[in-house]
């Protein structure tokens, strides 16, 4: 079992050392003595808010997919990206004459936040119970929740004014180029706090791997802390969605691989894994879109296209075996 343990952090440790080579590329490419103070201070926040995103879509997708018992499901299906879009179109399209104080970044910032707690907290009355069929229900009333918000979002694009759909697009497509510092710090402590509170708790995951009636007879209060961790789940999506857009397949894409990589059920390995496999990606495709694209295209597109064929791949992998 040492040995195991050994050969992961091994692993593990080479991943670090990649991810630091990234984060050193990605901070001095082009870097001179003229320039040096006017770039980092540009690149500096932009891996900031790459870090926290990364620990937030890995710990979320990873604890999903346990509660679910799925690997090809993430958190989006509970409709939450849809819920950012649909929040940020309604604010710009209706209120933003009327109550100007809704556009402010920090208002629009807490506001996203509470509203995906409070759909999540909605979803979350489907597991009084003890049936593990209930998880099936809240993913498929996540999906149709998303599908409505999505047109509701469509039917206001629609109608607007072309000039007032340009501005609204900057928000609705993942971007690290014009993170807000203030939201930056506000939302690693709200990050803290969360970590805080789930820590040293990585073992119940691990129980909770082995499924519904595997957790109950282990001793485990199920559906509290199902409950607890969707409200996890929910704070760490928001916190990454609101403060640079959407990125749907990351979570996917980096747990799955990290699961391929290391062959363990130790969440606390899994977890470490996907963070730092998921900073190595999010430099990467920053780095595409600076040097490659000229910003052409978001982040969010290159991951979502990369992720989309990982997850067909992953698809057919599943119909091969059955």
């Amino acid at each position: 079992m040492n040995t195991k343990h050994k050969h992961i952090e091994h692993k593990l440790s080479i991943l670090f050392l990649v991810m630091l080579i990234f984060i050193g590329v990605f901070l001095m490419l082009g870097v001179n003595f003229s320039n040096f103070r006017f770039l980092i201070g540009l690149r500096i926040p932009k891996l900031f808010g790459i870090i926290l995103s990364g620990i937030c879509i890995s710990v979320s997708t990873l604890i999903f997919q346990t509660i679910t018992n799925s690997r090809i499901l993430t958190p989006s299906v509970m409709g939450l990206d849809a819920m950012y879009v649909f929040l940020q179109t309604a604010i710009f399209f209706i209120f933003h004459k009327f109550i100007p104080i809704l556009s402010d970044d920090i208002v629009k910032f807490f506001l996203t936040i509470v509203a995906m707690v409070f759909i999540t907290s909605s979803l979350q009355k489907l597991f009084s119970g003890n049936s593990k069929g209930k998880i099936l229900y809240m993913v498929l009333i996540g999906m149709v929740t998303g599908t409505f918000l999505d047109s509701l979002s469509n039917s206001m694009q629609v109608i607007m004014n072309p000039n007032e759909f340009l501005i609204l697009q900057s928000s609705l497509f993942a971007s690290y180029n014009t993170i807000n510092i203030y939201l930056l710090i506000i939302a690693y402590i709200i990050l803290g706090v969360v970590i805080y509170f789930i820590i040293g708790e990585h073992n119940q995951l691990d129980v909770l791997s082995l499924g519904h009636d595997q957790a109950i007879n282990l001793g485990l209060d199920y559906n509290r802390i199902l409950k607890k961790y969707l409200v996890v789940i929910s704070i760490l999506v928001s916190i990454s969605t609101a403060l640079v857009g959407p990125i749907t397949f990351l979570g996917l894409l980096t747990v799955n691989i990290a699961k391929e990589l290391f062959s363990t059920y130790k969440h606390i390995y899994l977890s470490i894994a996907g963070i730092v496999l998921n900073i190595i990606f999010l430099i990467f495709g920053q780095l595409l879109v600076e040097k490659v694209f000229n910003n052409s295209i978001s982040i969010g597109t290159i991951i979502n296209f990369v992720g989309g064929i990982y997850l067909l791949n992953i698809l057919l992998k599943e119909r091969k075996i059955a």
